[in-house]
């Protein structure tokens, strides 16, 4: 399993063990349900997990991080 990056808000998150389309995946189920929904991310301590709010207007970019 690899890290995928986030960039949400001007800030930069990773969602750690998990794959890009993974991730895409469950961002356009969020939007396709019509409802807003949480992504879990960290910014660096794994031990302080954000939840980032996917909802329609809300601008994120992912990028899959290579693997260590």
């Amino acid at each position: 399993m690899g890290s995928v990056q986030v960039y949400y808000g001007g800030q930069s998150y990773t969602v750690v063990g998990r794959t890009l389309d993974d991730v895409q995946q469950q961002v356009r189920d969020i939007l396709a349900s019509g409802e807003a929904g949480w992504l879990e991310a960290v910014d660096g301590n794994p031990r302080a997990p954000h939840r980032l709010l996917i909802t329609r207007g809300v601008a994120l970019t992912l990028a899959a991080l290579p693997a260590e």
